[in-house]
């Protein structure tokens, strides 16, 4: 017996020493640390003397024998005095994160002309959820990208934003006018973004069929030149997780 237990001592022990760390800026590519400290220290090095940049891994999650960080950088004045930061792993859970893979809280809200919606509505097919306001430059931005998505798609997806702004207090429909966006559009939602623990906009759910959140991502994708990726362009994250949602099943 003892030497059974042992042997499963040992066992767990190699098990534990094969695990791994990867980190991803949540795409399709992963790096190990060393590249995470070589793009910290090429983009610390483009910044000015008065900022610093900070390498926070916001979410972690396990598959097979590998941990993998979510990575992302950000960009911070430095107070006075403050000696430039060294490369470090800042590990902070974005609570969000931890809805992924979980049947997404349901929901019922107004259109802006008052009908109500309910995210029962939405099962039966995938649905991309966009998290937008009105004070958001990069959300305004990125509707004429997202627009041409649900042209692309049209009914084999829902494609619902979702706005904690007021269809009146905040004249929503005089504020779209001039706004390429196709988009359900659904509004005042501030309880219920909050509820999701989102922070930072625009913040784009992606959903399977069934309600189950699978992905989640921030500004629809930029090249390095910060031109938006086309939607025929093979390294665009959201085509890639579109044609995965719509064709799981067939």
């Amino acid at each position: 017996m003892k030497i059974i237990v042992l042997m499963l001592l040992v066992f767990l022990s190699q098990k534990g020493f094969s695990q791994k760390n990867v980190y991803t800026f949540n795409d399709d590519s992963f790096f190990n640390e060393a590249d995470i400290k070589k793009s910290f220290e090429a983009m610390k090095k483009s910044l000015g003397p008065s900022f610093e940049l900070t390498t926070l891994i916001y979410h972690k999650s396990i598959k097979s024998d590998t941990f993998i960080n979510y990575v992302s950088f950000g960009i911070r004045k430095k107070k006075s005095g403050q000696e430039t930061s060294d490369f470090r792993l800042v590990y902070e859970q974005d609570s969000t994160y931890l809805l992924l893979n979980h049947k997404l809280p349901g929901f019922k809200l107004k259109e802006l002309d008052g009908n109500e919606i309910s995210s029962n509505e939405l099962l039966g097919k995938p649905t991309l959820i966009n998290f937008w306001a009105t004070l958001c430059g990069p959300c305004i931005a990125e509707m004429p990208q997202l627009s041409m998505l649900k042209e692309m798609y049209k009914d084999k997806m829902n494609f619902i934003s979702i706005t904690e702004d007021n269809a009146v207090d905040d004249n929503l429909k005089d504020f779209l006018k001039d706004k390429d966006f196709n988009f359900q559009v659904l509004e005042s939602a501030g309880s219920y973004k909050r509820e999701l623990k989102i922070k930072a906009i625009p913040k784009n759910l992606f959903l399977d069929k069934n309600g189950v959140l699978r992905y989640i991502q921030g500004n629809y994708p930029v090249a390095q030149n910060s031109i938006p990726l086309g939607i025929d362009d093979k390294n665009n994250a959201f085509i890639k997780i579109i044609e995965e949602l719509i064709n799981e099943g067939k």
